[in-house]
């Protein structure tokens, strides 16, 4: 699929800034997109078509509303779909944290050709190419920060910044020699038996007892029954110590209660 509109342009409408096909046309554009897109091999190139596919997604505009929200669930579905993200990132938090960019990139994708060495088609390659180039270093951000969170060595330093709250501040009973304990649950990714984890703590029995239970009860250990194997918890509140910036808008959330 060339970047142009063809012969199509007379049955454009302007809303604000933005040109949208007529309703009779779209369902032709949307076929055309899903045969264009959807047969692009993959690799490389296939990262790039994902890129201009979710621009000419909004160019076709073909819901009433919901299109944006439609066009980034498209991206990051197929990212995780082709095996790219394992579950662990996702374009839609650079998205949602470069907006005006985003946007504004996004729409001069709709631009028309600059000159004689912009394309061939009717809109500007130049523009297309400046659009793909962002959605592809936008991922390539995300993967290098969610890398960087998931670092085994950093990670222990950051459970530790954690429980040092807990004891310090909070006071509810959750006790620092929880470090080793918690670090090696994030590490296996198993699950502990109970008196496997006291054990690692050093500490009296019914001391180690007290420090499990305030661990289970701050979600920090999980636990499917009440003496039921431990391991590795991720509550909300423990999110800004472990995965600082993840979620910065359930941190403030947490810090105007």
């Amino acid at each position: 699929m060339q970047h142009h509109n063809g012969s199509k342009t007379a049955v454009l409408t302007l809303l604000g800034q933005q040109k949208r096909l007529s309703q009779s046309y779209r369902s032709l554009f949307l076929a055309r997109w899903c045969v264009f897109y959807g047969g692009v091999r993959r690799g490389e190139a296939a990262l790039v078509a994902l890129a201009c596919a979710h621009q000419r997604l909004g160019w076709i505009h073909p819901f009433v509303d919901g299109n944006g929200r439609i066009m980034r669930l498209h991206t990051h579905t197929w990212l995780t779909a082709q095996g790219y993200t394992g579950g662990l990132w996702s374009p839609l938090r650079g998205f949602a944290r470069s907006t005006e960019r985003y946007y504004a990139l996004l729409a001069d994708a709709d631009s028309l050709r600059r000159g004689d060495l912009d394309g061939r088609g009717n809109l500007s390659e130049q523009a297309l190419i400046a659009w793909a180039d962002y959605v592809l270093d936008t991922c390539l951000d995300q993967v290098r920060f969610m890398a960087a969170l998931l670092d085994f060595e950093t990670m222990k330093t950051r459970i530790e910044a954690c429980l040092v709250f807990e004891a310090t501040v909070l006071k509810n009973g959750v006790r620092q020699e929880a470090l080793r304990g918690l670090h090696y649950l994030f590490l296996s990714g198993e699950d502990m038996a109970r008196g496997d984890f006291k054990a690692m703590l050093g500490m009296s029995d019914r001391s180690a007892t007290d420090a499990l239970g305030a661990l289970v009860k701050r979600g920090l250990l999980k636990s499917d029954s009440p003496q039921g194997k431990v391991r590795f918890g991720l509550p909300q509140h423990a999110l800004r110590f472990l995965f600082p910036q993840l979620w910065p808008e359930a941190e403030a959330d947490l810090a105007n209660r």
